[in-house]
C-alpha cells in the first residue's frame, strides 16, 4: 500500500474512534440524567424546551454533573475529535482533487467545533447556581444548537462525499 492509502485507512480509523467516543459520553450523560425528570442533555439535544424547564434544571442536582463532566471535559473531547478528525479528512481527500475546495469545505467542521464550544460555555454559564440571566439567552442557545445540528451534519456528508471521491480516484 502507498503513503496515501495508509494515510486514508487512518483518517477512516480516526473517524470511526471519534463516532465511538460520541457513542460513549452519550451513554454515560444519559446514566447521569437518569433518574431524573429532565431528557438526557436536552440543551444540547434539541430545540422543544422553554425558559421554565431550563431554570428548573439550573436549579437542580442533575446540574453539577452535567456541566462537569459531561460538557467539561468530555463533550469538549467529542467535540475535537469529531472536527478534527472530519476537518483532516476532508482537507485531505478534497485536496487531492480540488486544493481550493479543500480548505474551504473544512471550514464546516470549524463552524461546528465553534458554535459547539461556545454552546457549551454558555450553556456552563447559564447553569450557574442562582444566575438571573434574561429570557432571550435560551433563544441564543437555540441558535448556536441550530448551527451545531446543521454543520455537524453538512460536515458528515462532506466526509462521505470527499471519501468517495478518494475511492473513485484511487
Amino acid at each position: 500500500m502507498d503513503r496515501g492509502t495508509w494515510i486514508s485507512f487512518s483518517l477512516v480509523f480516526l473517524i470511526i474512534a471519534a463516532f465511538a467516543i460520541f457513542w460513549l459520553v452519550g451513554k454515560y450523560a444519559d446514566r447521569r440524567f437518569a433518574g431524573s425528570s429532565f431528557a438526557s442533555r436536552f440543551p444540547e439535544k434539541t430545540l422543544c424546551y422553554g425558559v421554565d424547564e431550563f431554570r428548573r434544571l439550573a436549579s437542580s442536582d442533575v446540574r453539577k454533573a452535567y456541566v462537569v463532566p459531561v460538557l467539561f471535559p468530555l463533550d469538549l473531547i467529542v467535540m475535537l475529535a469529531l472536527s478534527g478528525s472530519m476537518g483532516a479528512a476532508i482537507w485531505y481527500w478534497l485536496s487531492q482533487a480540488a486544493p481550493a475546495w479543500a480548505t474551504l469545505a473544512a471550514f464546516i467542521p470549524l463552524t461546528y467545533l465553534l458554535s459547539d464550544f461556545i454552546e457549551d460555555c454558555l450553556l456552563a454559564w447559564l447553569l450557574q447556581p442562582d444566575r438571573a440571566w434574561p429570557a432571550v439567552m435560551i433563544g441564543v442557545l437555540k441558535t448556536l444548537t441550530a448551527i451545531k445540528f446543521v454543520s455537524i451534519v453538512v460536515s458528515m456528508a462532506l466526509t462521505l462525499c470527499a471519501f468517495s471521491l478518494w475511492l473513485f480516484r484511487a
